[in-house]
């Protein structure tokens, strides 16, 4: 059976808009990246507070002096985030901010 071209657009346009309405919905947020470095001993810290909030971690990276990861957190939470690691780790934290993420 030949459906032409209009025929063709709306058995698939049907199809399309089917799957669409019945798709589930994810709003998507956008995210800002931050980079951390971490003595040895604050690690701990940082991987508590990366718990408390919705982040998603990246890859991490050890040194000499310890550990370094890449983080995106939701650009509301980054300040606190930023304040609640310098304040447990006495200052010894370095978080760079970078631009948006996933």
């Amino acid at each position: 059976m030949n459906l032409g071209t209009g025929g063709l657009v709306r058995a698939y346009g049907g199809t399309a808009a089917a799957c669409l309405s019945a798709a589930p919905r994810t709003l998507v947020r956008p995210r800002q990246t931050l980079t951390v470095s971490v003595p040895f001993e604050h690690v701990g810290a940082l991987y508590h507070l990366l718990g408390t909030l919705d982040t998603v971690r990246g890859e991490e990276t050890y040194g000499a002096h310890g550990v370094t990861l890449g983080a995106q957190l939701y650009p509301e939470d980054a300040g606190a985030f930023t304040r609640h690691l310098l304040d447990a780790t006495r200052g010894a934290a370095v978080i760079e901010h970078g631009r948006g993420g996933a």
